[in-house]
């Protein structure tokens, strides 16, 4: 007998929950969005097209209190995070968070503990473990392809006139993300990826951070942000590990590479990001590799000489991500994003905020 469909809820309707997670979730078969919580009158209307077939709720916690639902998606402000989290599983709901998944570790180890002693799932949106870019590079380093990696290069960097800079501050609305308050800023936003990211390639905890933030505006989130992963042992050898280096922000017109790597036997360069989010946004889901013109470069010692060597990159797929919380659901896999793999990302994020705003190193 076929199961009925997990009844989906999502809190929150705007570009997260409207464009990512609806898309994403109406194309997993074990799926059917259920509800949706949204206040604001234009995003209620829009959730009324896009799903006909849900309960449009005024507030989260109508939502948690609907039988119909059994996993809760919370798309919402940064800050919002832990509180709505914690509701969730106490109503005895799973939970898909959107990243960032809180503001700070303390919320983060109280979401973790609601849903242990709820007994319910909970996982954190960390689609880009599922970039068609990160995928080809875990690989390469995988096969030791570069050798052993001296410096990784992670960066997501554009070019933008924004409120407060070079526009005066009434010409455009400032959105959440443009607050300290609600956890805005783009090093939390692309960082809560990058990081999380570099834990995946290079495990376990670095042994200091030392970042520094550049405050070009009126406000009180940083314009562009860096910071410098210190990997290694501290067995008392002179030996050093590798060195994970992030960058983000929109003052540069000339973008930097999205990866670059430097080993003992090569190196590997690749420009522009995963063509995922643009097709979410005319709806088109599943595999994609890079676009030809962003496709790496990956560069050899052979023979004593460097040597460009072809390299395919994989595919790929945020679809994957959803398709496994259906499974972790149903019991029949593991949940492969867990809260707890997730919170390192958030106390390196939080070791990046306290030596930029100490001009520290902080030791791990």
């Amino acid at each position: 007998m076929k199961q009925r469909p997990i009844g989906v809820g999502i809190v929150g309707y705007g570009l997260a929950g409207r464009v990512f997670h609806s898309t994403l979730i109406r194309n997993v078969e074990e799926f059917a969005i259920r509800a949706i919580a949204v206040r604001n009158e234009g995003r209620r209307a829009q959730a009324v097209l896009d799903h006909p077939e849900a309960t449009i709720h005024a507030s989260a916690s109508e939502l948690f209190a609907n039988p119909d639902v059994d996993l809760v998606v919370i798309a919402t402000p940064h800050d919002t995070h832990a509180s709505l989290c914690i509701e969730a599983a106490q109503m005895g709901k799973h939970v898909v968070v959107d990243k960032i998944m809180c503001m700070n570790v303390s919320e983060g180890e109280a979401m973790i503990a609601a849903a242990e002693t709820n007994g319910v799932h909970l996982s954190v949106f960390q689609n880009r473990r599922w970039d068609a870019d990160f995928l080809t590079v875990q690989d390469v380093i995988a096969r030791g392809l570069v050798g052993e990696p001296f410096v990784i290069e992670s960066s997501v960097t554009g070019f933008g006139l924004t409120p407060g800079y070079r526009l005066p501050a009434g010409d455009r609305p400032r959105g959440w993300r443009t607050y300290a308050e609600f956890g805005g800023g783009p090093f939390r936003d692309w960082g809560a990826h990058l990081l999380d990211q570099a834990v995946q390639l290079c495990g376990g905890s670095p042994r200091r951070v030392i970042a520094d933030f550049q405050y070009r505006r009126d406000w009180d989130v940083e314009t562009a942000g860096t910071a410098t992963l210190v990997f290694g042992s501290d067995d008392g050898t002179n030996r050093d590990g590798v060195r994970f280096v992030i960058e983000v922000g929109n003052i540069s017109a000339i973008p930097k590479p999205r990866w670059l790597i430097r080993g003992s036997e090569g190196a590997y360069i690749q420009h522009g990001r995963d063509p995922q989010e643009q097709a979410l946004h005319r709806g088109d889901v599943g595999p994609r590799k890079m676009l030809p013109e962003h496709s790496p470069r990956l560069v050899r010692e052979i023979d004593g000489a460097l040597q460009d060597v072809e390299l395919d990159g994989l595919e790929g797929n945020y679809l994957a991500y959803y398709q496994n919380v259906a499974g972790a659901i149903r019991g029949r896999e593991r949940l492969m994003v867990t809260a707890s793999s997730v919170l390192q990302s958030v106390r390196l994020l939080d070791a990046a905020a306290e030596s930029a705003r100490t001009n520290q190193v902080i030791a791990l």
